[in-house]
């Protein structure tokens, strides 16, 4: 059974798989901000930015539709989607799974809380920590989901009417 650990950025940095079978994803808030990893000791790296922080029904609600204005720097469904992405193309091939982020407590035991729960991984560690928010967005709980649908709607662009309606209006007016 391949397993899932998570850990600090720290740790990350220093971190030597016992393994070639490996794969690292690592959380920061942002580029400038990421872990200084050896991508040579990992068999992929992917890199992932958003703060550590969360949103939940109540929050959508009040902000209405300025929220992914207000919070883009959190984890938004887009970023959901691409790491949920990225997990799945790994979980396919029964590889090895390490997360890390800044303090690797929160963000990073989210993820791995979803791994494990989500593709059976072993995961060696509790996460009493795990940041609620981003393991609600990649389990795509029901209730966030639909508070954000409710908010984040499409833009309507006018229409642009068809041959038969700009003629009609040509031969009426």
């Amino acid at each position: 059974m391949p397993y899932c650990t998570f850990f600090s950025r720290r740790d990350a940095e220093a971190f030597i798989p016992a393994d070639a079978n490996c794969h690292l994803i690592s959380i920061s808030d942002g580029p400038e901000d990421q872990a200084r990893i050896d991508e040579d000791r990992w068999l992929s790296v992917s890199f992932h930015y958003f703060v550590d922080a969360g949103f939940d029904e109540e929050i959508l609600e009040i902000s209405g539709d300025t929220f992914e204005q207000q919070y883009r720097d959190y984890f938004l469904i887009e970023k959901a989607e691409t790491l949920r992405r990225r997990i799945e193309a790994i979980a396919l091939r029964g590889e090895n799974i390490v997360v890390n982020c800044q303090a690797g407590r929160s963000r990073s035991a989210a993820v791995a809380r979803y791994i494990s729960t989500r593709h059976g991984y072993q995961l060696d560690k509790a996460t009493p920590d795990a940041n609620l928010c981003v393991y609600r967005m990649l389990t795509k709980d029901k209730a966030l989901m639909a508070a954000y649908a409710a908010i984040v709607r499409p833009i309507q662009l006018p229409r642009k009417p068809g041959l038969f309606a700009q003629l009609k209006a040509l031969f009426c007016s």
